[in-house]
């Protein structure tokens, strides 16, 4: 077996709630958690020869982005670029992405919608250790109305037949979880972002054939007639939740749904160039007050949260978590929430649950910060090491 990793003298997160541990130890073997606590109780390893010195910075959980588009680079044009792109250069992305990702910390990232079967084919070669980046879970494509928003990407089904179908088939070809699009989206020409898609039966049926085989079922969801129906049908997330309203937010609460509220998307788009079509910031411009405060709404209420991104979308980059997790503390969120959603919510979320946490057996997927992120939503940015797996896998001290 292979000398353990070793760190030693950190601050210790361990994701689980419980207050941080100065001087600690971490010990991993086999891409495991053998030992993370105090010094006093680490059996001698921190003398080990090629202990690792943390200096009293942070060691925590790696972080979890559950909502990218690995196959999209933050191009203006989300749908014109779709149309442009092979799906060797979508795959070649995707590899770009996930080891971007993996430099800024996020140890796994959740992707909710790429093209044809790009975003698969990396992770069976991210699984394999042919792809050099964060671990990827994955939608493959989604399922949307015909013409639907997101059907440049998409498979189009317009019952419950074709989506138990199309479940099935995503199931089939290596899909980690299921993306429904529930309303329209900003950045489809044509289509209003409020407007609900598919029926509460629809949304059922879909729901009943995910969970059948296993999978997660994720929904885009930004008017409140869909964030509704798409609650009460018992999806998993909520992805966006821009109008988030009492009897959604009920519904939530009791299913129990996750909300993903990727407060960077519209920020993005209203924030960044110029380039982007006016359909879009137009439709971004009008939800983005409502998209706060529907968050703020949600945690106060107790909706169980994981952090993403919508990574890919326009001047949205991958590997730019640090920036949504401060966008959630500055609405609403307290440091804690936000060090939960994204490591022990999220991995609950994508039904990871040997990840989230550091604690023994666990996935030793950590990462060290130069900043408490208990006290500053800044550390998040300062990431000096990465562990993925047990190896060190960037190392900037």
């Amino acid at each position: 077996m292979s000398d353990p990793l070793v760190i030693r003298g950190a601050r210790l997160i361990d994701g689980r709630g419980s207050d941080p541990v100065d001087d600690a130890v971490l010990v991993a073997q086999g891409g495991r958690v053998m030992y993370a606590g105090p010094v006093e109780d680490a059996r001698g390893f921190e003398e080990h020869p090629s202990a690792i010195d943390a200096d009293g910075r942070t060691l925590m959980p790696g972080l979890i982005d559950a909502h990218v588009h690995l196959c999209f680079d933050g191009a203006p044009d989300f749908a014109a670029d779709a149309d442009a792109m092979s799906e060797a250069d979508a795959l070649e992305r995707c590899r770009e992405a996930a080891a971007r990702a993996l430099h800024a910390g996020i140890t796994t990232v959740r992707d909710l919608g790429g093209l044809g079967e790009a975003t698969l084919l990396a992770a069976r070669e991210q699984r394999r250790g042919n792809l050099k980046g964060a671990r990827i879970l994955t939608a493959g494509q989604v399922l949307t109305v015909t013409g639907g928003h997101a059907h440049f990407i998409g498979r189009e089904v317009d019952s419950s037949d074709d989506l138990t179908k199309a479940i099935d088939d995503l199931k089939e070809a290596g899909a980690d979880v299921v993306k429904v699009i529930a309303t329209g989206g900003v950045l489809t020409p044509g289509i209003g972002a409020l407007q609900p898609a598919f029926t509460r039966e629809q949304l059922e049926a879909a729901v009943n054939e995910a969970h059948r085989l296993g999978m997660r079922i994720a929904a885009h969801a930004i008017g409140a007639e869909g964030i509704a129906a798409a609650a009460a049908a018992g999806v998993d997330s909520i992805e966006h939740g821009c109008y988030l309203e009492g009897g959604a937010i009920s519904a939530m609460i009791s299913t129990p749904s996750w909300l993903v509220p990727t407060l960077s998307a519209p920020d993005r788009i209203s924030h960044g160039g110029r380039d982007v079509p006016d359909y879009a910031r137009v439709k971004s411009d009008k939800l983005i007050e409502h998209h706060r405060a529907a968050f703020a709404a949600a945690v106060e209420a107790g909706v169980r949260t994981a952090s993403g991104t919508d990574a890919g979308t326009p001047y949205n980059p991958h590997g730019g978590l640090a920036y949504e997790l401060r966008l959630m503390h500055e609405a609403g969120m307290s440091l804690r929430q936000v060090l939960a959603a994204t490591t022990r919510e999220a991995a609950q979320l994508l039904g990871l649950g040997e990840a989230g946490t550091i604690e023994p057996e666990q996935i030793a997927d950590v990462i060290l910060l130069d900043g408490d992120p208990l006290e500053d939503a800044g550390a998040y940015e300062r990431v000096v090491m990465v562990v993925y797996g047990g190896h060190v896998v960037v190392d900037r001290r």
